[in-house]
């Protein structure tokens, strides 16, 4: 499964180039992760208030395209590696319009306990959504 969120390019968000900032792409990323995991069964501050944090351990942009102001795009999140210890994302940024590939990249998460940030077994403390998650991530590396 793939997540789809939609963003329309902020003034703020281009340099004087009038292209957008290297920066705000994991931004975007974050706004799809984020997505991703609702539409999987739980919104990230359930998670964490549940006991559960993400912090990111990497990342990675590989950029092809320049977005610009106004344009409209589609960042895509999907889970492109899962443990009991790790999950990776993987996304891309394209316009909505023509589907052109502007950016792609991939996060690195650990799943932690929210209070001491020790690693936890994810499997574990959230076997039916560690469940769904592993459900999505075999659906789609089968494609």
């Amino acid at each position: 499964m793939a997540s789809c969120s939609e963003i329309i390019v902020r003034y703020a968000e281009t340099d004087c180039m009038g292209i957008v900032h290297h920066s705000v792409y994991p931004i975007w990323f974050e706004v799809a992760r984020t997505d991703y995991i609702k539409a999987v069964g739980m919104s990230y501050s359930d998670m964490e208030k549940s006991g559960v944090m993400l912090p990111v351990t990497g990342i990675t942009c590989k950029y092809h395209l320049p977005a610009k102001y106004e344009d409209v795009l589609v960042v895509e999140a999907r889970i492109s590696r899962l443990t009991p210890a790790r999950i990776e994302f993987y996304y891309t940024v394209k316009k909505k319009d023509d589907d052109t590939l502007l950016c792609e990249g991939t996060s690195s998460h650990g799943f932690v306990d929210a209070e001491t940030f020790r690693p936890l077994n994810f499997k574990k403390t959230m076997p039916e959504l560690f469940s769904r998650m592993e459900k999505e991530f075999i659906d789609d590396s089968s494609l």
